[in-house]
């Protein structure tokens, strides 16, 4: 295993891009954060520190708005749910220090007109990332032998249920009402990569009707270490779970990418096996969305450097 291949399953394994929580009181009240928007003509970030949920632990929620945001506008966002939150922004939080720049990206496509202009909702994982991001109902599949690497003989507490609870019944309403949003199910979208890319996936299966696109980037198809027990059912488990699911190509678009190099090198044959099992259940290829980019690797600088494609995407209108 090359020194690059071990840094990115260990960041899989335990904490992936986690930092400590901050310990300063949830900014909850609207007025507050109203204040923060002084300056409408530039794209600006609030920040939310250690929002508390009923459902999992309190977290860090960086809010980005789009240029020309102001609080009492009569215009309505679109609204972008990222995972690992703390690696989109900023690169003092970032894991490694490098950051997707979703910002910087966002400003620029949405301000040549390329993509509509949105709101994207940055949420900060925990040092329960794999608990919370692994699909619960898929791992609750999983038969036999599910020792692993990285988890041990068996798969910690499963959280991911209780994580969208959050998202769902907590973080969006307190969005929608602290924010000028397009609350509706066309205008909410979801991402993250690699175990975010699962949640992300997982989201829409759960709630069709408040997730209408996802973006699983660099998405960790074998659930953990690539070549353990559980890797080895993780296709067939995932397409048990989505059969049930009410998953619905009529009204939701998902995009499914990988890159070649580091962890991303594993994932071809379960992205096959995905693509196909999508196009048997009527997925025509601009409903789910399957990309290859040769040559990348498995971290946030090359996610980066498509993120004006995944952004596109998740802001295109049907």
């Amino acid at each position: 295993m090359n020194k690059r291949l071990g840094s990115a399953l260990l960041a899989i394994a335990l904490t992936a891009c986690s930092v400590g929580q901050a310990t300063q009181s949830e900014t909850s009240d609207k007025a507050e954060t109203e204040a923060e928007i002084s300056s409408p003509s530039e794209p600006k970030l609030v920040e939310h520190t250690a929002f508390k949920s009923t459902f999992v632990q309190p977290r860090n929620i960086t809010v980005w708005l789009p240029a020309d945001y102001q609080s009492d506008t009569t215009e309505k966002y679109p609204v972008i749910y990222a995972h690992d939150g703390q690696n989109l922004f900023q690169p003092g939080f970032s894991y490694g220090g490098v950051e997707w720049g979703l910002d910087e990206t966002a400003e620029r496509i949405m301000g040549d007109g390329t993509a509509r202009a949105a709101i994207i909702v940055g949420i900060w994982n925990t040092d329960e990332r794999w608990q919370e991001y692994a699909p619960q109902k898929v791992i609750e599949r999983l038969t036999g032998d599910t020792s692993s690497e990285w988890l041990g003989e068996h798969p910690p507490e499963l959280k991911a249920d209780a994580y969208l609870r959050f998202i769902v019944e907590e973080l969006k309403p307190f969005i929608d009402a602290t924010y000028s949003t397009q609350p509706d199910q066309a205008n909410t979208l979801i991402m993250g990569s690699s175990m975010g890319g699962l949640i992300s996936l997982y989201a829409m299966a759960e709630y069709p009707d408040t997730f209408c696109r996802a973006a699983a980037v660099s998405i960790h198809w074998p659930l953990a270490d690539p070549g353990s027990p559980i890797s080895m059912q993780a296709d067939a488990a995932m397409q048990a779970y989505l059969e049930t699911s009410a998953l619905n190509p009529s009204k939701q678009v998902i995009w499914f990418d990988r890159g070649t190099e580091t962890l991303d090198a594993a994932y071809a044959p379960h992205a096959a096996a995905m693509e196909t099992w999508f196009r048997e259940q009527g997925w025509a290829d601009d409903r789910a969305i399957f990309r290859s980019y040769s040559g990348t690797d498995h971290s946030e600088g090359a996610w980066a450097a498509r993120a004006d494609e995944i952004l596109t995407f998740l802001l295109a209108e049907d």
